[in-house]
């Protein structure tokens, strides 16, 4: 069928799984494989003939061994293979080499998140063989691969007033509760507004002074509770061999942000979150074949995932408003537009915290006492919207890919990303919550 194989090496993951086809191709068919690595960046307007001669050294170096890599993964399997270094456009060197030397068949491996990638897709229009393009396969991309293995943990008899500090002093969103190996509950910010009578999230915790803080948790301590008492059991775990996308559907069927990942035995191993997967989507590779729905071919948009409920206030609106309007919804943010809907800035509600003066304990208290679960009255804290806005707003285009939406949300560490068309006007919003549904196929 195939009597001469040429297979692109260039390093990258995509790249080894071409070698893998390429060889297992040879070993049925009995052809002999030739692998070429193409050297595409050496310097356009060098200082000197010495200065290219070292660039060409350098990637000679680093192909050599990955050539001498791939004989050996031949030679494995009992084929015979071949190799070269080339200098040129990578698409233009592979297809001449292929037409000059009888090759019948061109293997080679994607190398973008759309379509065949740029080099795959020109190899492809312009060889006049057989191509075969190799993606990397689903089942190496396990759980596994993608979680954090550095977990704290913690006991069932660990005093509330310590989780609370060792949640704050390590800005940990969750701890794992261990009876000796076995995982016997998890602890989240959310469990300690529902079970602890505690009214403020983690991260506004850790915006208070030093003295409200330390309040709190010596109120905490006289309370006498313990992880036990205040931990959500039974736990949901996930298999650290299962696929990617099974922890991806769980996250959203479950509405959970993070799964604790276990082995065969049940032992804990580490912990996926949905920061881990969507970090996986922006490193490139095989997201297309991980996620269609949203990658590839069938590429989303911020405008296709936004949703449009966006509370807003005017730069005049009064901080009672925008209280009000921030514990209205659970984004627990406003965004700050004009009467046209232009983007001003946006508040938070540790901006209310952290706008308050030194010394002001009073008026801090007095905001403070207003971060309850539902809306309160109108009152007479002094200020305005505009006044405590931050204006420095992240946003998005509605028509920038979802994989730009990804990279700036894990660039800038944020959960929400607001979306603002040409003229800045806002038209809605992206949530981390909202782009792993469209991960999971769930919209």
């Amino acid at each position: 069928m195939y009597k001469h194989i040429l297979v692109a090496l260039d390093g990258k993951p995509e790249s080894e799984q071409a070698l893998k086809q390429a060889v297992a191709l040879a070993k049925i068919t009995g052809a002999s494989i030739t692998g070429i690595s193409v050297m595409e960046k050496l310097p356009a307007y060098a200082a000197s003939v010495g200065e290219v001669e070292d660039a060409k050294n350098e990637f000679k170096k680093f192909f050599t061994g990955l050539q001498d890599g791939a004989v050996k993964v031949a030679e494995a399997s009992g084929v015979s293979m071949k190799t070269t270094i080339k200098a040129g456009n990578a698409a233009q060197t592979i297809v001449h080499f292929a037409e000059e030397n009888g090759v019948d068949l061109i293997v080679v491996g994607v190398d973008g998140q759309r379509g065949l990638g740029n080099t795959a897709d020109k190899i492809t229009e312009n060889a006049s063989c057989s191509v075969l393009v190799a993606r990397v396969s689903l089942p190496s991309i396990r759980v596994k691969d993608a979680m954090t293995r550095n977990v704290i943990t913690i006991s069932p008899s660990t005093s509330l007033s310590q989780v609370v500090e060792l949640m704050i002093e390590k800005e940990l969103k969750s701890l794992l509760v261990l009876e000796g190996e076995k995982i016997v509950g998890i602890i989240t910010g959310g469990d300690l507004l529902a079970r602890t009578g505690m009214s403020l999230r983690l991260s506004l915790q850790r915006t208070l002074p030093a003295d409200i803080l330390s309040g709190q948790i010596r109120h905490l301590a006289e309370e006498g509770k313990t992880a036990k008492d205040i931990m959500t059991s039974p736990v949901i775990t996930i298999g650290e061999d299962d696929h990617i996308t099974q922890a991806t559907t769980l996250m959203v069927e479950k509405n959970i942000k993070r799964l604790p990942v276990v082995d065969k035995l049940g032992k804990l191993t580490g912990i996926l979150s949905r920061v881990d997967i969507l970090a996986l989507v922006a490193s490139g590779g095989p997201s297309s074949e991980l996620f269609p729905t949203a990658i590839g071919g069938a590429a989303r948009t911020a405008g296709d995932v936004m949703f449009r409920d966006i509370p807003t206030v005017s730069p005049e609106s009064s901080l009672s408003e925008v209280i009000n309007k921030i514990l209205s919804t659970p984004l627990r943010r406003v965004v700050v537009t004009d009467e046209e809907r232009h983007i001003l800035g946006i508040i938070v509600d540790r901006d209310l915290v952290k706008a308050m003066p030194h010394g002001k304990t009073g008026g801090l208290r007095n905001i403070l006492s207003h971060f309850t679960h539902t809306p309160v009255e109108a009152t007479n804290l002094n200020g305005e919207a505009g006044e405590v806005m931050s204006k420095d707003v992240y946003f998005v285009r509605p028509d920038t890919p979802l994989t730009e939406v990804i990279q700036t949300m894990i660039d800038k560490r944020i959960k929400r990303l607001v979306v603002g068309d040409e003229d800045r006007r806002l038209v809605g919003m992206v949530s981390r919550e909202s782009i792993l549904r469209v991960l999971a196929g769930n919209k």
